[in-house]
């Protein structure tokens, strides 16, 4: 009889209980079938050596996971760090409400204008929502076209004034204002005199410049809550734009008045802790069109003819000038200012200049007139002959281009590669 091979590696091992009548599991026989087609034995082999080593997971060195969390950590607290001036309590908690308000539910883009006119500088994007303050209403939509706040006003010229999801709506030449967090209106109030001008902060602090009631303009910052924080009166300065710093405690204001013929412009700086003016500068035949107090500790007043600024640590105060040319539109980001500037009234080129502090700016030329800027990180928008332009703000690299429509009044950049456009009766959405 020929005998089979051995194999010293894997050994047959046959379990003899399974033999056992007794011990035999009680089964019914299927139909055909015979007890000696049962089967009557279970084989097992047993393991080659090693193969239980083979068969464990590679598990991760201990240190591999602590390295993880702390590079984790490290990157959280890097995100905190560069936007703590934002992570407020209430900003936190508009953001949670936005979240769960815009769900992501909407019919899509277009959607129709809530009345009957939206101005260029009523419109913008915030946290990538659509913003629209129109002749009756604020609306904010998400990303999907979804209305996840309406509010409804009686403002004859309104005014929007919005940073980091805190809006502030005020009727100019009269006195009514409202303060808007994230979904929910925190105020609705009259101001004593009618309102100049007026601006708003991280911290959801605000500030109204209204005609005086003993000299030209008085000047009152409001804690969020609606409480007086500071005022102050102007005897014959105008107030053309106020800017506060990002935590509310400071306050640049650009003002007006006419002295021997001469339009004089003035710059005044308030620690809104003492009564009295920290810095004064001021500039002549340049009327300041608005004011801007970066989070990167930088004070922009931005004149018809030339450009203030100076750091807040030392608030001595310099001149860009335009050198002929005036200003076709303006957008403040990030702690810089974007400026188009031409030399022709109504159409031609323009020269796009992007303001980092201090330094020289960065310059695009643009071949027609811009009409509107927006901002999104390192990319700039701008609206230019019923197209939108993307640049690269740091080279001033052309990056893409598309067709606005014939009726574009504004733009507002989601992101870097997405747009709301602001129509005569819609606002779309534009993917470029």
């Amino acid at each position: 009889m020929a005998k089979h091979s051995k194999q010293p590696e894997r050994r047959k091992v046959i379990q003899l209980k399974d033999h056992l009548p007794q011990r035999q599991p009680q089964k019914k026989e299927s139909a055909g079938s015979t007890p000696e087609e049962s089967p009557q034995a279970a084989i097992e082999y047993e393991d080659e050596p090693g193969t239980e080593e083979k068969k464990k997971a590679w598990q991760a060195p201990k240190a591999f996971y602590r390295v993880a969390v702390v590079l984790l950590v490290a990157v959280l607290g890097l995100a905190i760090w560069v936007n703590r001036d934002s992570l407020t309590p209430q900003n936190i908690w508009d953001w949670l409400q936005l979240q769960v308000t815009g769900d992501g539910t909407g019919d899509g883009y277009p959607v129709a204008i809530t009345g009957s006119s939206v101005t260029e500088g009523n419109f913008l994007s915030e946290g990538g929502n659509a913003v629209a303050l129109s002749d009756t209403s604020l609306t904010i939509s998400d990303a999907s076209g979804k209305e996840i706040v309406s509010l409804r006003h009686s403002f004859n010229q309104p005014i929007l004034k919005a940073d980091s999801g805190q809006y502030l709506l005020y009727n100019q030449d009269s006195t009514g204002y409202a303060v808007v967090s994230g979904t929910e209106t925190k105020l609705e109030r009259s101001a004593a005199k009618d309102i100049l001008v007026g601006t708003i902060c991280q911290s959801g602090r605000f500030a109204l410049a209204t005609q005086g009631e003993k000299g030209a303009t008085d000047l009152t910052v409001y804690l969020a809550n609606g409480e007086e924080q500071f005022d102050y009166s102007f005897a014959q300065d105008y107030v053309t734009a106020v800017a506060l710093n990002p935590e509310g405690t400071w306050a640049m204001v650009c003002s007006a008045r006419s002295q021997g013929g001469e339009l004089v412009s003035k710059i005044t700086v308030f620690d809104l802790n003492q009564t009295d003016p920290v810095a004064e500068y001021e500039t002549r035949d340049n009327l300041l069109l608005d004011a801007y107090w970066g989070d990167n500790g930088v004070l922009y007043a931005v004149g018809d003819s030339s450009l203030v600024r100076a750091k807040a640590s030392d608030l001595s105060f310099s001149e860009y000038s335009y050198d002929g040319r005036t200003p076709t539109a303006l957008r403040f980001a990030n702690g810089q200012v974007y400026l188009s500037i031409s030399s022709y009234a109504h159409a031609g080129s323009c020269t796009l200049l992007v303001f980092r502090g201090m330094d020289d700016p960065v310059e695009i030329q643009v071949e027609e007139r811009v009409q509107v800027l927006s901002v999104y990180g390192g990319t700039v928008g701008a609206l230019v002959n019923q197209q939108l332009i993307l640049y690269d703000s740091s080279t001033g690299n052309e990056l893409a281009r598309a067709d606005a429509g014939s009726d574009a009044k504004s733009i507002a950049l989601a992101n870097e590669s997405t747009a709301y456009v602001l129509g005569v009766s819609e606002i779309r959405k534009l993917q470029l």
